[in-house]
């Protein structure tokens, strides 16, 4: 049986896939101008720009691998995509790679991301 995506969850699958290949002009064509973007308990950063640099800043210490997909439940009556997932990077300051368990949240305009709130464990990337 041949799984229907939605537009919804094709552009956060756009997302991700241009979060391995480090394409920020794809990866900027799947949010909106004026995202909310957090990260667990972090200050919140607003617009695209703002993600954008943030991801930079992040990938000079991480290259992101393909996930491992737990499940992805979309709410189409709410405008959201949830991908539950063991996130998998290559440590750069010693060729480790480690896993963090995570859940996204996406909440949508359209077909692009307007909010996206990411529920993460990083401990692993400050482990020996």
């Amino acid at each position: 049986m041949t799984e229907t995506k939605s537009k919804q969850r094709e552009t956060c699958e756009t997302l991700f896939g241009s979060m391995i290949k480090q394409d920020f002009d794809t990866f900027a064509t799947c949010l909106t101008d004026d995202i909310f973007y957090r990260v667990g308990s972090s200050e919140p950063i607003h617009g695209k720009q703002g993600v954008i640099d943030f991801l930079k800043s992040f990938y000079t210490q991480v290259q992101m691998q393909v996930p491992e997909t737990r499940q992805v439940i979309e709410l189409p009556e709410k405008d959201q995509v949830i991908f539950e997932f063991e996130t998998n990077y290559l440590r750069l300051k010693d060729n480790k790679v480690i896993h963090f368990a995570c859940t996204d949240v996406m909440r949508m305009a359209g077909d692009k991301i307007k909010e996206w709130r990411v529920y993460v464990d990083i401990s692993p990337l400050y482990r020996d």
